[in-house]
């Protein structure tokens, strides 16, 4: 009998409307995954970025320019500091993400001629921040530039029309730490490893059940169900050692083949990649463990890995998306691991910066095993079908 195509078509058609979960991955998941992306970049551009002052001239002319940061849309003006130590240390913490110098008798200086730049230093971990904060403080001053011109240029006796060709500015530096030269591959390169180890990951655990679960073999471990730790461990501890070994490997080659920084030490990275994989495992086991089969299972862990780069505020910060979405990337591994690669790899922090990404990994790992080891002693196995 000869096979039309119209035949093929019609019963490749029926296939998607009579399945639930094929019509769910189709037609849904692009949809709940653009509102998901839309409400992530929804603020359009930065606003309220935390921003720490230094002023040692504390004259009209920089109580001015102070105010004039603190009401524009960009910058949120949060406090006062006295060294640029302290300054530093809070971008290093991440606490706030810019800091205003302006420097002693700065405006007397300004009126005998000197060149005296208002200094502003930027968190550079973040090119989004960088790039919005840099244009926005330079406009501002630029605004400034103007005003103190024209009032210069009144002073001295000169015409509106010889003042508008005549221009003095305000001198202004801006110094991007982290990444000096606004490299978009040391920021970029980490976080989009980081989202492919976890994606990998992923793929590998969430098959170790139901590649047992297809093959008539799951019955087998019925045995163990009064002791699943066992069986966890038998299926995700490979994939613990693939993973640390995926680590090295990336890492190396960033450092060697792409010169990418690596300003930390080595413990805390070690330390936090593991914590990493564990949380990874435990997702993907326990989806594997509820999974019918691994087209299940890879949609499951796929409806987790997706979204997670976007929602990790790597690249669009955290506190410029709804709240909703914030609470949802705290469940989230890749949003903990990506901020102390941030702290390790680009900004060189130690151990103490990265204590709470640390446990938070290793908080998802425990909770999502111990729901695994309730489910395999108490539901799994009791499963029509399961032995």
């Amino acid at each position: 009998m000869e096979i039309k195509v119209w035949d093929i078509l019609y019963r490749e058609w029926m296939h998607i409307v009579k399945n639930p979960h094929t019509i769910g991955l189709l037609f849904l998941v692009p949809l709940i995954y653009t509102f998901l992306f839309g409400y992530s970049y929804s603020g359009a551009q930065l606003k309220e970025v935390n921003t720490v002052v230094i002023d040692h001239d504390n004259s009209q002319l920089s109580r001015q320019i102070i105010q004039a940061f603190d009401e524009s849309q960009t910058f949120h003006v949060t406090g006062y500091m006295e060294s640029e130590k302290e300054l530093k240390d809070a971008l290093a913490i991440g606490e706030i993400k810019v800091g205003i110098v302006i420097p002693e008798n700065f405006y007397k200086r300004l009126l005998q001629g000197e060149n005296l730049p208002i200094v502003t230093l930027i968190d550079g971990s973040n090119m989004i921040v960088t790039n919005s904060t840099s244009r926005a403080a330079n406009s501002i001053i630029s605004t400034f530039s103007y005003g103190f011109s024209q009032t210069k240029l009144q002073q001295q006796g000169f015409r509106d029309e010889e003042i508008n060709s005549t221009f003095f500015h305000i001198p202004y530096r801006t110094r991007i730490l982290y990444n000096p030269t606004s490299n978009y591959s040391d920021f970029m390169v980490y976080g989009l490893v980081g989202t492919i180890l976890q994606q990998v990951l992923f793929l590998g655990v969430a098959l170790t059940i139901t590649r047992e679960k297809e093959s008539g073999l799951w019955g087998q471990f019925a045995k163990w169900k009064l002791t699943p730790w066992r069986l966890a461990f038998a299926k995700v501890f490979p994939y613990f050692l693939v993973n640390l070994i995926n680590t090295l490997t990336t890492l190396l080659v960033c450092l060697y083949w792409f010169k990418l920084p690596m300003q930390g030490n080595v413990i805390p990275l070690v330390l936090l990649s593991c914590s990493f994989t564990f949380g990874v495992l435990g997702i993907g086991y326990l989806a594997s463990l509820f999974a019918k089969d691994q087209l299940s299972a890879t949609q499951v862990t796929m409806l987790v890995a997706v979204p997670s780069f976007v929602l990790s505020g790597f690249t669009w910060p955290l506190e410029e998306m709804p709240n909703f979405l914030v609470g949802l990337s705290q469940v989230l591994p890749l949003t903990y691991y990506l901020d102390g690669i941030r702290h390790v790899l680009i900004k060189g922090n130690g151990l103490s910066f990265i204590w709470g990404d640390i446990i938070s990994l290793l908080l998802i790992g425990l909770v999502t095993f111990f729901v695994a080891f309730l489910a395999t002693s108490t539901i799994v196995f009791r499963k029509k079908g399961a032995l």
